[in-house]
């Protein structure tokens, strides 16, 4: 089998259409790759502070205990002036000490401000209670007589308490902050896969694999006569053809970590990302009507929301073992698209109308399904999974989880169909 498997890939290598198809695709990475990592220069690897209202704090309720408050409410202004000031230049030590500190004090005084009912509604409330006792802050629910009227909205606290344990990861990992642009070994498979391959893997697909029934059509007619080999010749093909578009794909981004690591190393690999765990772990659809518009805030490689209704969902994961995620979600994006354009070709005759086909329904799909799209009904659309980098990184209204099952089944499906086919439809 593998002998059979590997002349395949030789041969596809050595075609001059496959050769430019792979050079370009290079080429598109490389000039990425230069974008972001001149763009990184021009973001701001760190983020405006929320900030403490006292719009609802009044004192008639207790006038001595007021002028306490903003005491301590001048002191994080001027530790929020200091911190920025560090930020602006580059001492990252000491302004990723000030983001954990005014993260943990702002998330506690979201928490004294609220009106919900009990503290089920505060995830990580005994992290940020640890992290105010490590950081010898003050305990501002101390304050919560002065307030005149509580708010039902607690998203700013979730955003509040994400940067707190974010930065205090980064300290204690002792870790710059970075952009989201930010390429180095580390990061640059992430980045190629989220900026390119949604668009470029199902083109790359086609377009490689889309002669393949010319030059087997021989082959088959003798194969599919012997016993006992009829059974396996799909699955050889299957093989052969994956791993032909993964060494494309794959072997580039290899070649670019080791050229990149002596530049920056790879200490990053251990640099937190924050995922949406929900959609990671089950199926889970975000519900988020009633959102006029989306505000982010970059925390390192993740664009996380201060308004959706996922927030409260981040957590933090090192970045190796996202990029593995993302790595198998693509591995199984493409044994879909080889699957799909190999079904097609089995059941048109002419090479150009199931390429046609291919790109259609690939299209209409992506189209069905755009990023901003909350139809519930695209959850079973397969190009809702087209950037699985985005799916688990919470910027997708379709969770990790839900695409590889949903992929999964349709592989299935067209595996099942690609068997059929080389029973029933002549060469």
């Amino acid at each position: 089998m593998w002998t059979y498997v590997l002349f395949n890939i030789k041969s596809n290598l050595k075609r001059k259409e496959n050769l430019i198809l792979v050079v370009l695709f290079i080429v598109c990475e490389i000039a990425l790759l230069f974008i972001l990592n001149t763009k990184s220069f021009t973001e701001s690897p760190y983020q405006t502070s929320l900030g403490i209202s006292i719009a609802s704090v009044s004192q008639k309720n207790d006038p001595k205990l007021y002028q306490e408050f903003m005491d301590e409410v001048n002191l994080i202004r001027q530790t929020i002036d200091k911190g920025e000031q560090d930020g602006k230049e580059k001492n990252w030590k000491p302004y990723c000490e000030y983001k954990v500190k005014v993260s943990v004090l702002e998330a506690q005084w979201y928490m004294v401000t609220s009106n919900m009912p009990n503290d089920s509604y505060f995830e990580h409330a005994d992290v940020l209670e640890q992290l105010r006792k490590e950081y010898g802050l003050p305990d501002l629910s101390q304050y919560e007589k002065l307030i005149v009227q509580k708010s039902n909205d607690i998203n700013l606290y979730f955003c509040s308490m994400q940067q707190a344990r974010y930065f205090d990861y980064l300290l204690k990992h002792d870790l710059t902050p970075i952009t989201y642009s930010y390429v180095d070994a580390s990061s640059v498979s992430l980045q190629i896969a989220r900026y390119i391959l949604p668009v470029v893997l199902p083109l790359l697909v086609g377009l490689l694999l889309f002669q393949q029934r010319e030059r087997r059509a021989k082959t088959e007619k003798t194969i599919l006569t012997i016993s006992g080999v009829k059974k396996k010749y799909v699955r050889w093909n299957l093989i052969s053809d994956v791993l032909f578009v993964l060494l494309v794909v794959f072997l580039p981004i290899l070649v670019y970590m080791i050229v990149l690591v002596p530049f920056k190393g790879v200490s990053n690999l251990i640099y937190p990302v924050l995922y949406y765990k929900p959609g990671f772990t089950g199926f889970h659809y975000w519900d988020t009507q009633g959102l006029d518009h989306i505000e982010l805030v970059a925390s390192g490689l993740t664009n996380m929301s201060v308004n959706q209704f996922t927030t409260p969902g981040m957590e933090l994961m090192p970045l190796w073992q996202c990029t593995l995620f993302v790595a198998f979600g693509l591995v199984l994006s493409t044994i879909f698209y080889v699957l799909l354009i190999t079904v097609l070709s089995k059941l048109m005759k002419n090479k150009y109308l199931s390429l046609l086909v291919f790109l259609v329904v690939l299209g209409l799909c992506s189209f069905a399904s755009p990023l901003g799209n909350m139809q519930k009904i695209n959850t079973f659309n397969p190009m809702s999974y087209r950037d699985f980098g985005m799916n688990l990184l919470g910027t997708s209204y379709f969770g990790y989880f839900a695409g590889i099952v949903i992929i999964g089944l349709y592989s299935v499906i067209l595996y099942l169909v690609s068997k059929w086919c080389a029973k029933k439809v002549r060469v």
